[in-house]
């Protein structure tokens, strides 16, 4: 567990999110019949309380973010169940949807104004799909050297 101690700052922060990840998915546009204004929301339901989860358990570790300066590395490892469908032989490793890409792009979305200032901060990032249980994601963020 990581603590805060505001007389030294913390430079590396790690922690689990439990839950089934939710990729961002894409968006979609609609007129607000009532407004006449244009309007954008996420095709994927599940994407705001994957949000959500994922910003409130960054904030139990994290009390400040990291400068507006500073390039941070991140690392994120997303676990979800195997299907009885796939067997190891059969899928050895995660080559189904959700892509890669958006479920980077939902904990980017969920970390900013949290741990990040903004995801243009984020100079390197590994991400990587498994089968396991439980589903989670596992969210390494550190200063860049």
């Amino acid at each position: 567990m990581n603590l805060f101690v505001a007389s030294h700052p913390v430079t590396a922060l790690k922690f689990t999110v439990y839950g089934k990840p939710a990729p961002q998915g894409s968006m979609r546009a609609f007129r607000n019949k009532f407004t006449g204004r244009a309007m954008l929301t996420s095709d994927n339901k599940l994407l705001k309380p994957w949000r959500q989860e994922v910003a409130q358990t960054a904030m139990l570790f994290w009390k400040q973010s990291f400068d507006v300066a500073t390039p941070v590395d991140m690392e994120l490892d997303f676990y979800f169940a195997r299907p009885k469908s796939a067997s190891v032989k059969k899928r050895p490793g995660m080559t189904v949807k959700p892509d890669v890409d958006k479920l980077v792009r939902a904990i980017f979305d969920a970390l900013t104004g949290i741990v990040i200032h903004d995801d243009s901060q984020v100079v390197n990032v590994t991400a990587r799909k498994h089968y396991g249980d439980p589903e989670r994601v596992e969210i390494q963020i550190q200063e860049a050297k």
